[in-house]
């Protein structure tokens, strides 16, 4: 004990605050716990499904922090055990806007993709094996809306729904504070996924 309080006198007396030093030493596992549970809940509700036509059962169901995938030769997983070449998905999360705006989305895929809010189709990506992005400024009213991603694979899939609602430049969404009034939250597992919309 005599050894820590030294250590904690030497920082105290290099003018380093005893709350800065004790932050300081705690050990790895105690910070990463802390970010677990100060991090926001996962948003995006994923669904994933073998593309085969005699696997029509119940998709894999994950929750994910944000929309932005990429699978190759390094990372082979698709949930629920799928083959990386042939499944689909659908990602679902609810966006809690309180003042209208314009906001620019940018739909990344390989394969076929489509991105809706409040189940209309507002972007495109017609099937191909390479990866391509469409994008268009959208008007969201105040509210809370649906957002929803589909995926068909081709190739080596991948995927990203991106957007920016403070003037940066777009970033995948993510769960939690986007902007000033706006949020990011899973949807709930009712008939109506985004209630208040």
């Amino acid at each position: 004990m005599s050894r820590a309080r030294s250590t904690f006198e030497r920082l105290r007396a290099g003018g380093i605050p005893l709350w800065a030093a004790v932050l300081g030493v705690l050990p790895l596992p105690v910070w990463f716990a802390f970010h677990a549970i100060a991090a926001p809940a996962p948003a995006w509700r994923a669904e994933y499904r073998p593309r085969a036509a005699t696997d029509a059962g119940a998709p894999a169901v994950v929750f994910e922090r944000q929309l932005g995938r990429y699978w190759d030769r390094n990372d082979r997983v698709v949930p629920g055990g799928a083959g990386v070449h042939a499944f689909s998905a659908r990602w679902l999360a609810c966006a809690s806007i309180e003042a209208a705006r314009d906001v620019p989305f940018m739909l990344v895929a390989s394969g076929s993709a489509s991105f809706a809010i409040d189940g209309a189709p507002v972007l495109t990506i017609p099937a191909k094996n390479t990866r391509r992005s469409v994008g268009a400024v959208l008007h969201l009213e105040p509210g809370v809306h649906a957002l929803s991603v589909t995926l068909d694979v081709i190739g080596w899939p991948s995927v990203a729904l991106q957007a920016s609602f403070d003037g940066a430049p777009p970033v995948p969404l993510g769960s939690g504070r986007l902007a000033p009034g706006v949020r990011l939250a899973p949807p709930s597992a009712g008939a109506v996924p985004c209630p208040g919309g």
